[in-house]
């Protein structure tokens, strides 16, 4: 059996907020440019959170480091741009520098004291259109990048597959639309979602969950029917011990019925057409998509090395 066991606990959370906060940026931003006048709020907080979750996450990352301060200067740690590590490390940092300056110039305040007249508010609206821009690319390669990260890690043959940077990306794009859904809700009396922006999201929502289980299905498909190695043979134990072993009451319950049915089902709901939509249907959908993308970055760990993570986890959090 190939074993990896140099793993803990943060650098599944990084993977989920890591994830989490790209995809929310690019929902955000998405926002942003359909409409600069409307969903101020929901647009800021959103990005805002974005920046939050990549830079807790990235910390989380760190703190597995043996010398984690040496990892924050990445110009002598991260100089050789030969590995996704490196690739990946100055794409998160790029990401979350252009996350936060969008965040600034998304507030209010800011806004204000940047535009004292007609020329100055174009100039101010283009800036934040480019950076939005450039901010759904780094966006997207940060959701690639914590499969990537996986994917490279040598010994554990459940990861070796391009399927999962591609089932990460979806999945952290979906679990980002989740959250700036549940920002939208929180914000619904002080910034009303408009009906072209909920079903917008809702459309969106429904292409990402049938895209995640088409990835998911092939993903378990081509793991579990590996044959004639011990690397297969391993690939094919992780699968059943997220399909029908320890972990499968994990998997079906939080990643499949909470974070892609429950979605699907209230999105497509939502897409009917009708005077008005009640908010709670929406976060309901909104956070069973983030749980189940948050189990399955444990649940992926957990099966990979073989392990009870799930079990271990609260252990380590609580002790």
């Amino acid at each position: 059996m190939v074993l990896q066991t140099i793993w803990g606990w943060q650098p599944a959370l990084y993977l989920f907020l890591g994830g989490m906060g790209a995809g929310a940026f690019v929902m955000a931003a998405v926002l942003y440019l359909l409409d600069q006048k409307r969903h101020a709020k929901i647009v800021c907080i959103s990005m805002w959170a974005s920046a939050i979750c990549l830079g807790v996450g990235l910390l989380l990352l760190l703190s597995e480091l043996i010398q984690p301060a040496r990892g924050l200067m990445m110009w002598q740690s991260f100089s050789h741009f030969t590995s996704w590590m490196t690739y990946g490390a100055w794409g998160a940092f790029a990401a979350i520098a252009v996350f936060g300056v969008s965040a600034v110039l998304a507030t209010a305040k800011v806004g204000k004291k940047c535009v004292q007249d007609e020329k100055q508010a174009k100039r101010f609206v283009l800036v934040r259109k480019v950076l939005a821009l450039v901010g759904i690319a780094l966006g997207v390669f940060v959701a690639v990048y914590t499969g990537m990260l996986l994917m490279m890690a040598p010994g554990v043959p459940l990861w070796n597959t391009p399927l999962l940077p591609c089932l990460f990306a979806v999945s952290g794009i979906d679990t980002g639309v989740a959250l700036v859904e549940i920002v939208a809700v929180l914000l619904a009396k002080k910034d009303p979602l408009a009906p072209r922006a909920r079903v917008l999201m809702e459309g969106i929502v429904v292409g990402l969950v049938a895209m995640e289980l088409v990835v998911l299905g092939a993903f378990l498909l081509s793991m579990a029917g590996g044959e004639g190695s011990v690397v297969a043979a391993t690939a094919a134990q992780s699968v059943e011990l997220l399909t029908s072993g320890i972990l499968a009451p994990y998997f079906w319950g939080l990643v499949v019925v909470c974070g892609l049915v429950l979605p699907l089902v209230v999105a497509i709901v939502g897409l009917v057409p009708r005077k008005q939509h009640a908010n709670t249907p929406m976060a309901v959908g909104a956070a069973g998509a983030i749980v189940g993308g948050c189990a399955l970055r444990f649940l992926m760990l957990a099966a990979g090395l073989h392990a009870n993570v799930v079990a271990e986890t609260v252990i380590n959090m609580i002790g």
